[in-house]
């Protein structure tokens, strides 16, 4: 408005000549008089009437007088219409070396202030308040923009929260009013789904489970019952593969809460102790096979769920005690900004197909090979971990990475 209105002003003002470029060009044009043709059409282009006055007072020449303006003039009015106006009519005087030049715009258009003076103390106040103004002014801005501000991170504030929080079992349903009340339902109808999704996978994984394990239960006392009467191998065949139909629905019970583990909860734990407590156990299980366990490094605490930390490591050395015969590695290690705990064994290893898949998180052809690799490999990054499994030329090679900037922090 400030700008548009300067700008009118502008506008408005060109419409009369200003009168310091009329005396400019009057005298830069003028010959032995001032009014010659040049200035007369200059002046009557502008619509501007003009006198010059010798010192006594006298008009000696004229362009467009008005018949009402006198011939002469005295000191006194002189004085009054350089000051205020001369017929009405907004005049401007200049002094020239014989006398005086008047020139002379239309009536009412061009106001003259008649104060010639201001009080320099006044003017300083002016100032004064005028710049305290300003600052209070600019003051006022910055308090209100940090009030906005607030007032806008105390809104977000919940979203974040909500965002960072979307898939946990603790999110809060945000308050679907006010000016973000769009993204606040966008991001609880996110949850909604999500929710309705994981529901409805539980619900399947136990529909499933209830389903399979009261026909395998039955199965399994009728082959109990039915010992004595039939092949032994075959009834124990069979009663091995309803076994592992029941271990791969505990497993994909296990993959299920996996995807829903919550890190807030994690303790911190010492993996070594959790190594010598499963490795005592497997010796004592196992106590013809050859395992050895070794570590260079005592003081690592790392935050976990230690069930499922052992159920990580145990998963492996128990696939190695079962497919292999030689000798089984445990071996902790913690160099080079790194922690890794590696499981070696003596086997033929596993198709490369199949560590493909495990990489991938394809979990096809489970019902063959058993969802115990894929577990560890889930709570192994669950942990913030990196799983890598290798054959090499004397067996597999399981090696599970941790960052030592992680491990002493909470995840």
């Amino acid at each position: 408005m400030l700008i548009l209105l300067f700008y009118l002003s502008y506008q408005k003002r060109d419409i009369y000549e200003n009168p310091n470029s009329v005396y400019e060009h009057v005298i830069e044009n003028k010959s032995n008089i001032y009014f010659n043709e040049t200035n007369k059409k200059f002046l009557s282009d502008k619509n501007i009437w003009a006198i010059r006055l010798d010192e006594k007072g006298n008009v000696v020449e004229s362009f467009n007088k008005p018949s009402n303006v006198k011939e002469k003039f005295d000191i006194k009015d002189i004085v009054r219409f350089t000051r205020y106006y001369l017929e009405d009519y907004p005049v401007f005087t200049y002094v020239i070396e014989d006398g005086i030049i008047i020139f002379a715009y239309p009536v009412g258009s061009l106001d003259k202030l008649p104060s010639n003076f201001y009080n320099y103390d006044s003017l300083l106040f002016v100032f004064k308040i005028f710049l305290l103004f300003i600052i209070l002014f600019l003051v006022s801005i910055y308090v209100f923009y940090r009030m906005d501000i607030k007032s806008i991170y105390k809104k977000l504030f919940p979203i974040q929260k909500a965002i960072d929080n979307l898939y946990e079992d603790d999110y809060e349903v945000l308050d679907e009013s006010g000016e973000l009340r769009e993204l606040s339902k966008t991001i609880n109808y996110a949850n909604k789904k999500y929710s309705d999704l994981k529901l409805s996978q539980i619900k399947w994984i136990r529909g499933v489970s209830h389903d399979l394990r009261t026909p395998l239960s039955k199965i399994t006392w009728n082959l109990n019952n039915l010992k004595e009467n039939y092949d032994e191998s075959l009834i124990n065949k069979t009663n091995e593969e309803v076994i592992k139909v029941s271990n791969i629905i505990e497993d994909l019970n296990l993959t299920m809460y996996l995807e829903s583990v919550n890190k807030n909860k994690f303790t911190k734990e010492n993996p070594i102790k959790i190594l010598r407590k499963l490795i005592v156990e497997k010796i004592n299980d196992n106590s013809n096979r050859d395992i050895d366990f070794k570590f260079n490094y005592e003081d690592i605490n790392i935050y976990m769920d230690e069930h499922l930390f052992y159920r990580m490591i145990e998963n492996v050395l128990s696939n190695s005690i079962k497919y292999t015969s030689g000798k089984i590695s445990v071996i902790l290690n913690a160099s080079e900004g790194m922690f890794r705990i590696y499981i070696k064994d003596e086997g033929e290893g596993i198709d490369e197909e199949i560590i493909e898949k495990l990489q991938n998180s394809d979990i096809s052809e489970v019902r063959t090979h058993g969802f115990g690799l894929f577990i560890s490999k889930q709570i192994c990054e669950i942990h913030n971990g990196n799983f890598r499994i290798l054959n090499t030329n004397d067996g597999l090679n399981v090696i599970f990475e941790f960052k030592l900037d992680d491990v002493n922090k909470k995840l």
